[in-house]
């Protein structure tokens, strides 16, 4: 690993502990129902504890400071825990615990936990949180959706973290800097694929970045059924200049992505990376994991 992807590594998890895990838990982002810490070394802690520690104290494996002396397999676990974290997909309450546990604060932890009032309100409030976590059905939940996403753009969210890169994001507005994919037209045009595939591919080049659209979207537009676009998604040549990862499921849901659908419930084998491709992108999702917002359907 060259340095500078080393570098690329530790600032990713200054960034990540720092800025963006302490803005989540200040927004009381939804993707957990609680958030016990919030400022930057208690996330730190945890995310260190859970993944270098494992069974002790992180400091009792580690030197200080933590991000200068971690492997780069150490560095990737950590920010990756902590996306799981961003995306609810793990539970923030019970990683805290362990942690605090392994500094042998557990029953301290349980004792505060007995002696917090609890009360009808309490019960309704949770409730209230667990519907808020549900996957969007209603007017309501719709509303709720655009006025996070009109946070993320003037800036009173923190987005979810990405690795800085001038070219796609303005770090004082966290917007997402137009891109021109006409050039990849002409492109597409002399690929050896269907004519059917071409006119996918090509309007592809239609979806901005930081936007997703849907496969049922797609087919409106070129008057085909979905499932059509998907199998023509399943090899693109020009991935992922050509953005098929902006490409989901009504409803938000991760689709296909390289070849791989998961089916009944289990997860395909490329979600991961479709969604930190999309994460890039500034595209946020909700505690189960489906795309936050209204899918873009502007073709023409």
């Amino acid at each position: 690993m060259a340095p500078s992807d080393l570098q690329d590594l530790q600032a990713n998890w200054k960034e990540l502990c720092q800025k963006t895990l302490p803005a989540a838990a200040t927004a009381k982002d939804p993707a957990q129902s609680k958030w016990p810490v919030l400022v930057d070394h208690c996330f730190a802690r945890i995310v260190l504890d859970n993944v270098v520690g494992v069974d002790s104290p992180w400091k009792e494996k580690l030197k200080s400071p933590a991000y200068k002396n971690m492997s780069q397999p150490q560095l990737e676990s950590c920010i990756e825990l902590g996306f799981k974290i961003l995306d609810g997909a793990v539970d923030l309450v019970g990683l805290n615990e362990k942690s605090l546990a392994l500094r042998g604060k557990q029953e301290s932890v349980k004792r505060k936990r007995s002696e917090e009032p609890t009360s009808e309100d309490d019960e309704v409030k949770k409730r209230k949180l667990s519907l808020s976590l549900q996957p969007d059905s209603s007017a309501q939940d719709q509303n709720r959706n655009r006025n996070r996403n009109r946070k993320l753009i003037t800036g009173e969210i923190s987005p979810y973290f990405a690795s800085p890169s001038p070219s796609m994001k303005n770090p004082r507005t966290n917007s997402v800097a137009e891109e021109d994919l006409t050039p990849w037209i002409p492109k597409i045009a002399l690929c050896h694929k269907t004519p059917f595939q071409k006119r996918v591919l090509t309007a592809l080049c239609q979806v901005p970045r930081g936007k997703f659209t849907t496969y049922a979207a797609i087919s409106t537009y070129l008057n085909a059924c979905p499932r059509s676009v998907g199998t023509a998604l399943r090899d693109n040549p020009f991935a992922p200049d050509v953005p098929c990862h902006r490409v989901l499921t009504t409803g938000g849901g991760i689709g296909g992505f390289r070849g791989s659908w998961g089916r009944n419930g289990e997860v395909g084998k490329n979600d991961d990376k479709k969604r930190a491709l999309l994460r890039e992108e500034v595209v946020r999702f909700d505690g189960s994991g489906k795309a936050v917002g209204v899918a873009w359907d502007h073709f023409r």
